[in-house]
């Protein structure tokens, strides 16, 4: 040993010694430190295993429950004694402080198995059903893709595909994905499925692996017609659908083909729609929303929304990407000369599947026109040209449409971004942003913007095909305000006033509102009656 492990070694069991612990054993496998320890508490005597990660406890040591056979059935501990004193997520302690984080996981795991040994073993087990899929990944077991919703009115399939071990050793099967009777994968072959409602006690002792004498004993548990579809010589393998508190776990019991003396279990790797939004702490927000407009600043908000769980998205543009792009859209070179609204759906589908994305590769007058407008629950204009928006905004406070509608833009060289909700029948809208509340007379430009009018701000690098100066960042910024309108579904105009590093270099001139936004002295988030003007056309009384 160095004298640095020597001292830590030192360290840490002259803790384990201040800490009542018996120090049985000690090894360093691997350059591994590693203790076999008896703690007393209680009077309860627990064998423990502390394992370092080095020398050192920059990351968290592990305390492992020491057991001669697998442990199955204990909350918070794997099947190798792992005690899981903490998800490592969010946790803070001083990496100095050796005796501390000694003491404190000791403590924990102690804790930990204590409050369970006290517990009968039915209550016990059925709060070890919340963990089971992570207790089963930790034991080793492989995972099986699921990306559509189960349907049990549906036969159930897997596509398994078929490899050698070695360059002369066995073919092997591997599960590699679940369907409802469409394969997708190349060269797997499709095999019958059976599905299992079942509980935590019926699977009693499930590993990762299993032979025989579990199969005969997990068969005693089940009722005549769960065994009736377990035993059928129609299928190869089984779904269980595990009940826990949260719901259900998916695992996959497969044998396939050629039977073995050990079979596997697989992980069901759910990526269905309702999965996922929950996987993000929300729900479906079973709402249709056009996004008209899928540059830089439409595609995120379009990326957003996906994201949050709304169910199904329009998509509304006409243009074709181009390289021109790169530098701030979602879209990279395979999309150069496609239409961006195909291009995007395809890649909101792979983003979060089960979504309803649909793609009009046309103009949003197109639209307007055929009135496929006013069903949506939600409207997101995007297109860059404010006099098309207040258009559109006109024609719905006067033909009274539901939907919300939000008019979001950039503003050149980081100076901001805005997001304009609007409801038709609620005064405030677009072109209330155009009048001068002081004498009610029409402006040129939105009063609210954050460019001294007047400016000159568009570039052009090749001769032709003006462009306004700003980032992916910026747009970034702006599509989470105008996603966030959507999803709050309530009238309101937010926006961001930016450092604007690049404005200030080329000598644009902020406007007061600029100011007063950096300054704090008016507020990001104003409420429709609040700039709502009395003689509005579109939306004054």
């Amino acid at each position: 040993m160095t004298e640095v492990q020597k001292a830590f070694t030192a360290k840490v069991e002259q803790a384990l010694r201040e800490l009542g612990a018996e120090i049985v054993a000690f090894d360093q496998k691997h350059q591994v430190p590693a203790w076999d320890i008896t703690v007393d508490r209680g009077g309860h005597i627990w064998p423990l295993r502390l394992v370092t990660v080095g020398w050192n406890v920059d990351e968290l040591p592990v305390v492992y429950w020491r057991r001669p056979t697998p442990i199955w059935g204990w909350p918070h501990v794997s099947c190798t004694g792992d005690v899981c004193v903490s998800d490592r997520e969010g946790l803070e302690y001083d990496p100095d402080d050796v005796p501390g984080v000694i003491e404190w996981l000791l403590q924990e795991a102690t804790r930990l198995l204590a409050h369970s040994s006290v517990m009968a073993e039915k209550k016990r087990t059925l709060a070890f059903a919340d963990e089971l899929e992570g207790y089963l990944r930790n034991d080793g077991s492989s995972s099986v893709i699921l990306d559509e919703n189960l349907d049990t009115t549906k036969s159930l399939y897997v596509e398994v595909a078929f490899m050698r071990r070695g360059r002369s050793g066995p073919i092997a099967s591997k599960a590699c994905r679940i369907n409802q009777g469409t394969t997708q994968l190349p060269a797997c072959h499709q095999e019958r499925l059976g599905l299992l409602d079942v509980t935590i006690h019926q699977i009693y002792g499930l590993l990762s692996e299993w032979g025989n004498d579990w199969w005969d004993s997990f068969l005693s548990r089940l009722s005549p017609s769960q065994r009736a579809i377990a035993i059928s010589s129609k299928n190869r393998g089984v779904i269980l659908r595990v009940a826990s508190s949260f719901g259900h776990s998916l695992l996959l019991l497969y044998w396939g083909l050629r039977p073995a003396k050990m079979r596997s279990t697989y992980l069901i790797q759910r990526q269905d729609h309702e999965y996922l939004v929950q996987r993000t702490g929300g729900e479906p927000v079973m709402r249709h929303v056009i996004v008209a407009g899928c540059g830089s600043i439409g595609s995120r908000v379009a990326e957003h929304l996906a994201l949050a769980g709304v169910t199904k998205i329009t998509l509304v543009d006409n243009d074709k990407f181009s390289p021109d792009n790169f530098g701030r859209h979602l879209l990279g070179k395979k999309s150069i000369s496609k239409y961006k609204v195909d291009e995007l759906a395809t890649m909101l589908k792979e983003r979060m599947p089960g979504v309803q994305v649909e793609a009009r590769a046309t103009s949003v007058q197109t639209l307007l026109a055929k009135g496929e407008l006013a069903g949506a629950d939600a409207i997101v204009l995007a297109t860059g040209n404010s006099t098309l928006e207040r258009s559109i905004a006109r024609r719905a406070f006067r033909e009274k449409w539901q939907s919300l509608i939000i008019s979001t833009s950039v503003e050149a060289a980081g100076l901001g971004g805005h997001a304009i909700a609007m409801r038709p029948g609620t005064p405030g809208c677009l072109d209330c942003l155009y009048i001068d509340p002081d004498t009610q007379h029409s402006l040129p430009s939105m009063r609210t913007a954050l460019m001294e009018p007047g400016q000159k701000v568009t570039r052009q690098l090749t001769g032709c095909g003006a462009f306004t100066p700003y980032s992916a960042l910026d747009a970034t910024r702006t599509a989470i305000l105008a996603a966030e309108r959507v999803l709050a579904n309530i009238p309101l105009y937010s926006r961001w006033a930016g450092e604007a590093v690049l404005a200030k270099a080329e000598g644009i001139q902020p406007s007061a509102t600029y100011d007063a936004l950096r300054t704090r002295r008016i507020v990001s988030d104003i409420t429709p009656s609040e700039f709502a003007q009395p003689r509005c056309p579109c939306c004054g009384v």
